[in-house]
């Protein structure tokens, strides 16, 4: 039998009145900072309540939680230090997805907390949340949250609307609020779902109160949690159809929930937090949560070592015998190449001498400029007072650094380059090579072919029919250099194992031509097949100027031509890029052959480096795959570990009922330097990943890459080139009566 125990008002007034007065009387006893960790959602909180909590900063994690009829697959980051983000999909094993297929109901979310006021002696930590942000509703709900810490215990107490008010314990004090929201912002509600209904908020004629402890014991790392649930479970509970259920589907004997939390620490910087306990008085909790910081410089794995330069013995290059140039030349060319660097030309100017290198070795971008600059000097003639390193990706100019020689050499016999003495970018006209230069170019470079084969995993997410389809494939990469610049690439995806044997449900909806919506058929019918083959040329017209050509099949799902050109000014945090192509969409077996749909599309696109938390921001303007025109706004945060995590939202004149289901286009996608995973080598790679609610047709692009990101990728790994980051204080102190002192 269903059991509904709620709390008497006078118990709830003694126990509200008790906290309240209790977090007005102390003081926090300890600076010992405690682990924070998660609810069944994901996000900081108690089991199932959130606390006012925050993680640090760039803190992220992923985990899965389970009490049955809920399991709950989620992934959270603080990507301001007062903002939390949680992504998560539940499973509810009580019905189905639709009515007719066997997969279990799912609902998708994403969940806000915003801190107001951070904990004090005198008062607690502050929070709002914004729970089931344009969703579906399933667990939407808004609160008020404080929480206070006492010793070892740490109190919360909240206010919740919506899922979080089940027990309807006061009349709603904030109907003032949700009336004016409902008055000025309500929309319809929208039979596509995902838009945005702010009139909603903290609606309703009541509200409850939600809260509890947590106790950290005096076994390091293991917390004990208790709280009084208010979630609104008579939906749920009520159902008189149980669809994979026999019995009774669901009972909830209490609202107290209990738990044990205890923290596994990997290191300084990754952490796994294991949590299981007892919910609705009656149903075993389990949660397991693996975390990182973001935030957190990556250690470095070399560190270069004190050197003694060697003295210069040769000539001017010019006054040498051919013999003694190639020489020297080759010896250079041969101890970059030990090192991992690529070197594309040594030019010999005056009293300077210059290398324009490659390298895939270190993320941070002064270690190899430390490294490269040691080999120029050690072998550079008597004249030479000026060493420069020109990095170069994917042949063209990204970054240059240069030194005196007699500052570079005083600062290596100490140990590693100080970064302070370098001087970036004084980048000349490359029309304008003084007659006196000598330039070596490396004559073995181009050209060259270069193959490589390693796994890849393809997925799709929250389909219809099955929650998860997978395939691991072995990519085939060959990349045949003809100059610099000039590439010919190839993808070959060849399928190892899949279960595509149930992928065969596919309704795509809106009114666009399917410029993406057909995914399971690219998946399914090219399990083995020709993901990119494509004649690339990335080229520079001058220091500011950069641009790039495409032909051949340029991504997975389209083949076709076009380009892009892009201004950077020297040593600013903005550009201006122009970019069109033509694109055919490719049949579904990924091999030589196209459908009849054709497109021109094109953007406009404006990148600016906002001066808060490092973000950045582009927005393009133009028409997109499936012929709909609009704006796309992208804005991401680097962290200093090098990662970047960010999201993407399209608005198009293709409106809710032309796009279908999720009303418009958005994505979130994150970007990871491998050198993350490491131990003890190095690497400048990166991978990332994109999520999208649902897969549409509208506001959707051409996969062709992005040239300024490969024109900042070096510089954004300079710590004295980023932009500074603003804060209030700073602006505020601008408003200041105080005399300022110039310097």
């Amino acid at each position: 039998m269903k059991k509904n125990l709620k709390i008497s008002n006078n118990l709830l007034q003694t126990f509200s009145i008790s906290v309240l007065l209790f977090y007005s009387s102390i003081v926090i006893a300890v600076d010992e900072i405690f682990p924070l960790t998660s609810n069944t959602t994901g996000g900081i909180g108690l089991i199932t309540t959130p606390t006012a909590r925050m993680s640090n900063d760039g803190e992220f994690s992923f985990g899965l939680s389970k009490d049955v009829p809920y399991s709950r697959l989620y992934s959270k980051m603080q990507f301001f230090p007062w903002l939390e983000t949680v992504v998560r999909y539940t499973e509810g094993t009580y019905q189905p997805y639709q009515i007719g297929l066997a997969q279990t109901w799912k609902d998708k979310g994403i969940d806000l907390k915003i801190r107001l006021l951070q904990e004090s002696d005198n008062f607690p930590e502050l929070s709002l949340g914004i729970d089931d942000i344009g969703g579906t509703g399933a667990f939407s709900s808004e609160y008020l949250v404080a929480s206070k810490r006492y010793n070892n215990f740490d109190f919360t107490l909240g206010l919740g609307w919506g899922y979080l008010n089940g027990p309807k314990h006061i009349s709603n004090p904030l109907q003032f609020v949700s009336n004016f929201l409902q008055d000025k912002l309500s929309k319809e509600d929208s039979a596509f779902g995902g838009a945005l209904n702010l009139g909603k908020l903290f609606n309703g004629d009541d509200a409850s109160f939600f809260g509890g402890v947590e106790y950290y014991t005096s076994i390091t790392n293991l917390s004990l949690k208790v709280e009084y649930d208010s979630s609104d479970y008579e939906p749920i509970a009520g159902l008189e159809t149980n669809y994979f259920e026999e019995g009774n589907l669901f009972e909830y004997d209490s609202r107290i929930n209990y738990a044990l939390n205890y923290r596994l620490n990997l290191g300084t910087r990754d952490k796994v937090d294991f949590s299981i306990g007892l919910v609705r008085g009656n149903t075993l909790y389990a949660n397991v949560n693996i975390h990182s910081n973001l935030n957190e410089e990556i250690k470095k794995k070399f560190i270069a070592p004190t050197e003694i330069i060697n003295i210069p013995y040769l000539e001017p290059y010019k006054q040498l015998t051919s013999d003694w140039q190639e020489y020297l030349s080759n010896t250079i060319m041969w101890q970059m190449g030990n090192v991992g660097f690529v070197t594309h030309k040594l030019i010999f100017k005056e009293n300077e001498l210059q290398a324009e290198i490659s390298q895939g070795r270190f993320q941070n971008t002064v270690q190899a400029i430390d490294l490269a600059s040691r080999i120029l000097a050690n072998n550079s003639p008597k004249n030479i007072n000026k060493i420069t390193v020109i990095n170069i990706d994917q042949g063209i100019e990204t970054l240059r650094a240069s030194i005196p020689r007699k500052d570079l050499v005083q600062s290596v016999s100490n140990g590693p380059l100080d970064e302070r003495l370098l001087q970036f970018n004084q980048i000349q006209n490359i029309e304008n090579i003084k007659k006196d230069e000598i330039i070596v170019h490396n004559e073995y470079l181009y050209p060259n072919f270069y193959w490589e084969i390693k796994p890849h995993a393809l997925g799709t997410l929250q389909h219809q029919e099955r929650f998860y389809f997978w395939q691991l494939e072995a990519l085939i990469h060959t990349e045949y250099s003809i100059k610099q610049g000039l590439y010919f690439t190839t993808d070959i995806g060849i399928n190892i194992a899949n279960n595509y044997e149930d992928y065969y449900y596919h309704i795509p909806d809106g009114k666009l031509h399917h410029v993406r919506q057909d995914r399971r058929l690219y998946l399914t019918e090219g399990e083995t097949g020709l993901r990119k083959m494509a004649l690339d040329y990335v080229f520079q017209v001058s220091p500011n100027i950069n641009g790039k050509m495409q032909f051949g099949y340029l991504e997975w799902m389209y083949g076709g031509f076009g380009g892009e050109m892009l201004y950077t000014p020297t040593n600013k945090r903005w550009g201006v890029g122009i970019d069109a192509y033509w694109v055919k969409q490719r049949e579904f077996d990924q091999k030589f052959s196209f459908q009849d749909y054709s497109t021109v599309t094109g953007f406009l696109s404006y990148y600016q480096d906002i001066p808060f938390y490092n973000m950045r921001l582009k927005a393009s303007v133009g028409k997109f795959l499936g012929k709909d025109e609009g704006i796309q706004i992208d804005i991401s945060r680097r962290f200093n570990s090098g990662a970047r995590v960010g999201g993407i939202v399209s608005l198009t004149d293709c409106d809710a009922a032309c796009v279908g289901e999720g009303s418009f286009n958005k994505w979130i996608y994150f970007e990871l330097p491998m050198d993350m995973f490491y131990i003890q080598s190095n690497t400048r790679s990166k991978t990332g990943y994109a999520w999208s609610p649902l897969t549409k047709d509208a506001g959707t692009k051409v996969e062709s890459g992005n040239l300024y990101n490969l024109v900042l990728n070096a510089t954004d790994e300079v710590d004295s080139l980023r932009q500074t980051p603003w804060s209030l204080k700073k602006i505020i102190s601008g408003f200041s009566t105080k005399k300022h002192s110039r310097t």
